[in-house]
């Protein structure tokens, strides 16, 4: 029997690691964000027919989190799945070779 994995996504999304040094700032018309001592913190205004919200979000990250940025007007967010640089992705990719 062989063993199957999903394939792989090539998929290329800028962004930044993270570290204690990583500092940031980021405003456009929708979304005020800033990163200092691995704290980030974001107020997001959304607007609609009828309707006005505004978000404050604070995340506290670790060394090595990524922060994906988002061209719709979201700017920098903490995604759910786990992301990695591509030198970190093919040596993963490696160890599982012999299998």
């Amino acid at each position: 029997m062989q063993k199957f994995i999903i394939k792989p996504n090539t998929d290329m999304y800028p962004g930044i690691q993270i570290n204690k040094e990583t500092t940031l700032d980021y405003k456009n018309e929708n979304v005020e964000q800033s990163l200092k001592k691995l704290v980030f913190k974001s107020k997001t205004k959304v607007k609609g027919d009828n309707y006005e919200s505004e978000y404050n979000t604070t995340i506290k990250l670790n060394e090595g989190d990524v922060l994906i940025f988002e061209d719709e007007g979201r700017g920098y967010i903490k995604p759910v799945e786990q992301f990695m640089n591509v030198e970190e992705a093919i040596k993963e990719l490696e160890e599982i070779k012999e299998v």
